[in-house]
């Protein structure tokens, strides 16, 4: 059983580069930017079928915030402030195989990991305006606009809801039982840092009579 966090992930890679681009200061008009999150975290069970071929179960969660903010002055010299928010959880279930290179991994073990399976990702977009004259028309047509973005959106996850994880990975034991893991390919994050832990006797690598599967 393995538990872990990944970093970057595409969704932290999006808020610092959104951070950089449209972050404005001027005399009428400023911008802002912010992103956060929590992810992702990783659970994963691996039951060795023998030999160097593992066969498991990989789930993994993660959730963001991305905040934009404006402000300026309209055509009628009212001071505006618009605050938009779109937030993103996303949790997958996969069914992953493991392929481990070293015949007798007593101090280290290198593997291959490749898995598919299913995303349930959500999202949803909110922008409030915030001013002197605020008309309650625009909200509402804005609120409609966004209804309608979060909703296709939405759609387009539930059409497609497919989540791969492709990553090559290296144990290193504390002892015979527990020990700590990295990763790096594509699982949510591209590197992934956590910790092991082995249950039962002996099967697979390690035991006393070894074979491919």
């Amino acid at each position: 059983m393995q538990i872990g966090y990944g970093y970057p992930s595409a969704m932290q890679m999006m808020g610092s580069f959104f951070k950089f681009a449209v972050t404005t200061v001027g005399e009428d008009y400023s911008s802002s930017f912010s992103y956060k999150g929590f992810g992702p975290l990783h659970f994963r069970y691996n039951y060795m079928l023998g030999g160097r071929v593992g066969l498991g179960l990989s789930a993994n969660y993660e959730m963001g915030d991305f905040k934009f903010s404006e402000s300026y002055t309209d055509v009628d010299n009212n001071n505006i402030t618009s605050a938009s928010k779109f937030h993103v959880s996303s949790i997958n279930a996969l069914v992953r195989c493991n392929i481990h290179f070293i015949k007798e991994p007593k101090r280290v073990d290198i593997y291959y990991g490749v898995g598919v399976g299913y995303a349930h990702t959500r999202v949803k977009l909110e922008e409030v305006l915030i001013g002197d004259n605020v008309d309650p028309v625009d909200q509402i047509q804005i609120d409609a606009t966004n209804k309608e973005f979060t909703d296709f959106l939405n759609g387009v996850f539930k059409t497609i809801p497919v989540a791969i994880e492709s990553v090559f990975g290296i144990k290193a034991p504390f002892n015979q039982d527990t020990g700590m893991y990295f990763e790096v390919g594509y699982s949510k994050a591209f590197c992934q840092l956590g910790f092991y832990m082995k249950m039962g006797g002996k099967k697979g690598y390690g035991r006393d009579h070894w074979q491919w599967f």
